[in-house]
């Protein structure tokens, strides 16, 4: 990020990354129907966590969330009294990520990846 905007800021990690997220995600909710807001906001968040422990439950709790206005719907009832969408996504990665995965961003898992994979070759080689 700070390469990108040539400010030499560090990358923010990614629960800087869904909070700004989840800000974003309230005002386009309150902006369209939530039945259809609430799906496009949640799959645009899905990759965020790639790769980490836990993802794909977090992926599975981010389904439910983009399903849960329709099923309201269903039962008759709306969104009155439910937390917000922005407060959902981050309990959501809260209850299925680590401290470790939330505060880290992107590049370091990244470059994690890269480290982990090169000691593995050093390993095998001997």
């Amino acid at each position: 990020d700070g390469d990108c905007n040539g400010d030499g800021a560090r990358p923010k990690n990614r629960l800087e990354v869904l909070q700004a997220y989840g800000r974003h995600a309230d005002a386009e909710e309150a902006r369209g129907d939530p039945v259809k807001m609430r799906r496009f906001v949640t799959k645009a968040v899905t990759p965020l966590f790639a790769g980490e422990t836990n993802a794909k439950r977090y992926r599975v709790a981010l389904d439910e969330v983009g399903g849960l206005p329709k099923k309201l719907a269903r039962e008759g009832k709306g969104l009155e009294g439910q937390p917000p969408l922005s407060e959902l996504i981050l309990s959501a990665a809260t209850r299925h990520l680590s401290e470790e995965a939330l505060l880290r961003s992107p590049e370091e898992t990244y470059e994690r990846l890269v480290w982990e994979e090169e000691r593995r070759r050093d390993r095998a080689r001997g």
